[in-house]
């Protein structure tokens, strides 16, 4: 295999032990900054602190903890809630609850037993955290457990929900994906064995089709309304490492070998696929007929939705978090970089670099 080897956070090596036997590289999810963003700050968890970003100017409102914590670290997207809370969830197993404006702290949940490395799903009464303990915990808007399910092996992939399913479906490196009941936890079901880990959150139709893609070098569509039976099923040229996008009826995502594809979600059928020389280990964004994405190199890819290259514009550093956009702006997240978030117009033209200051 071509790609890189890259291990960022070398305890999460043991991740070979959940995962299917075959020769791709091992991707640690946790190297990379975490991101999210309101319509005026945006909000990056980079190691030891997170950062609030004036999005107009590039500078930074606040940064927490104000010193640095070697025992905590943040990797995950930071989630915004409805009700006015950003979530942090922590290398430290514990998930923050602060305040997005003053960086106060509402309340930390430490019930897990070992890292966050996902970020959690919010509803409006209810936060969903995933667990490298293999579980994932019901968590009130107070920081108060609900309900708590073992899946048995890691988790590293958000939830996903369906708005006509008062369920969230959660993907597991045993391989299966599960769905709860939101309100209980209650088992509803549990797909078959998928042959291969899922560390990409699954993307869900407005038909109750879920969509995975695993290290079984396949995207699987999975029946929800069906007990989580398989669909359909893609083979890809190699692991699939992050979850797809859904826009208007195609699936958009990347392969560890640089593949890139486009698939009808009706069938499952290729419409298209490039190649771009190296990992793609995040999920792609889309903005009009464009697809940004990054692949582990210092540029971000440029494709249009019929499959043809754009453009490359270079950032700095490698690149592996997924872009974000927030109107017009397109915000990138380098690591090993003196900016740990860079602002892009939609045609790749700098805005301005953010560096924190020391």
């Amino acid at each position: 295999m071509k790609s890189k080897k890259i291990i960022l956070i070398s305890t999460l090596i043991l991740l070979s032990i959940f995962i299917s036997s075959c020769s791709s590289t091992i991707y640690a999810s946790t190297g990379w900054h975490g991101l999210t963003a309101s319509s005026d700050v945006a909000y990056l968890a980079a190691g030891n602190q997170v950062y609030a970003v004036d999005l107009k100017t590039g500078t930074e409102k606040w940064r927490y903890p104000d010193k640095v914590n070697t025992k905590v670290a943040f990797y995950a997207n930071p989630v915004l809630t409805e009700d006015g809370q950003l979530l942090l969830p922590g290398y430290d197993h514990k998930l923050y609850s602060i305040n997005p404006g003053t960086k106060a702290e509402n309340w930390i949940f430490s019930g897990s037993t070992n890292r966050l490395v996902a970020s959690p799903l919010a509803t409006q009464n209810m936060i969903f955290q995933p667990s490298s303990d293999g579980k994932v915990y019901a968590i009130d808007m107070s920081g108060n457990q609900v309900w708590v399910q073992d899946t048995g092996a890691p988790i590293w992939a958000q939830p996903a929900t369906d708005p006509n399913c008062k369920c969230i479906y959660v993907a597991s490196m045993d391989h299966k994906i599960y769905s709860f009941d939101a309100a209980t936890g209650r088992e509803l079901w549990v797909s078959e064995d998928l042959k291969g880990a899922i560390v990409g959150s699954p993307a869900v139709s407005a038909d109750g089709t879920l969509y995975v893609g695993t290290f079984n070098k396949e995207m699987i569509a999975i029946d929800t309304k069906n007990n989580g039976v398989i669909s359909k099923r893609f083979t890809t040229q190699d692991w699939v490492w992050a979850g797809p996008v859904l826009v208007d009826n195609v699936l958009y995502f990347g392969d560890l070998s640089g593949y890139f594809y486009a698939l009808n979600a009706s069938d499952l059928t290729a419409l298209w696929r490039i190649q771009r020389p190296n990992a793609i280990v995040d999920t792609p964004a889309v903005a009009g007929d464009n697809l940004y994405f990054t692949t582990e190199t210092d540029a971000l890819a440029i494709v249009s939705t019929a499959g043809d290259f754009v453009s490359s514009p270079i950032i700095g550093g490698v690149i592996y978090s997924a872009p974000l956009f927030v109107g017009d702006t397109i915000l990138v997240a380098p690591t090993g970089f003196t900016s740990l978030l860079v602002a892009l117009d939609l045609n790749g033209t700098q805005k301005w670099p953010f560096t924190p200051a020391k």
